[in-house]
């Protein structure tokens, strides 16, 4: 994967779906390893207040996270853990007792110290499994959107419903469809053909496809060991998808940039 930096930095990448279990925070993680491994610097910002999933993905855990930050007064700097010389991971604290609720001022905050604390050629954003406040901000900062679906009727319901709120303010070129958990291409084409169904007779847009990740048992797998699947089988087709998918990132940036 050739990662020459042609690009602004940071280019932020927000991952987003309209319903939990879809595979965001898996893709996250790989695609964010993978742009590193390419030799980007790129950052992994967990902005699930609550239910964080990315140092349980990583298998790490830090010590100061997004809570110290906002709550404690720590630095930005001090609450990323480096995972390896180009992974880093910004991530909060599990809920314990009461439910964080982080408002677009506290979102903007975070997003602003780190631009003047770092130097990152990319941010992944993981967002919440729900449409909040969090979510809404981390779509409005990001240079491109991923917009993950699922093979199930839901996902394409709830993927839906989030894109109707998103579109009035950000515009497609912005949006681009990811289709995780399906057979082949084939599939993956009808999946978005559907969805594409329903906005352009809707919402009078159509959405540009980046990619697809097949379904394999190992992705589980990787999951519960808490390993990165990129390094646990680095010849799996889910890699290799996840390949393709962060070279045609890679090409949409440099595309941007000379825009």
């Amino acid at each position: 994967m050739n990662s020459e930096k042609t690009y602004h930095s940071p280019f932020v990448v927000t991952i987003a779906s309209g319903k939990g279990g879809v595979g965001k925070s898996f893709l996250a993680a790989n695609i964010a390893a993978c742009l590193g491994r390419g030799g980007a610097s790129v950052l992994i910002w967990d902005a699930d207040a609550n239910y964080p999933n990315q140092h349980l993905m990583l298998g790490v855990e830090p010590i100061l996270r997004i809570n110290d930050v906002v709550y404690s007064e720590k630095s930005i700097l001090s609450a990323i853990y480096p995972v390896n010389d180009n992974l880093h991971l910004l991530a909060d604290s599990p809920a314990s007792g009461h439910i964080k609720e982080y408002d677009s001022t506290t979102i903007l905050d975070i997003y602003r110290q780190i631009l003047v604390s770092s130097r990152y050629d990319f941010i992944i954003v993981d967002t919440p499994a729900i449409t909040n406040e969090e979510l809404l901000q981390c779509c409005n900062i990001a240079d491109l959107i991923l917009m993950l679906v699922s093979d199930e009727p839901t996902s394409l319901l709830d993927t839906y419903g989030l894109l109707k709120i998103l579109l009035p303010y950000i515009g497609k070129d912005y949006i681009n469809l990811l289709v995780n958990n399906v057979i082949d291409l084939e599939d993956a084409d009808e999946m978005s053909k559907k969805l594409n169904l329903a906005t352009k007779k809707f919402l009078n847009t159509e959405l540009d496809f980046i990619g697809f990740v097949p379904y394999d048992r190992a992705v589980r797998m990787s999951i519960l060991a808490q390993r990165l699947l990129i390094e646990s089988d680095p010849d799996s087709d889910v890699v290799g998808s996840v390949e393709k998918i962060c070279n045609n990132l890679l090409n949409l940036v440099s595309t941007k940039e000379m825009a």
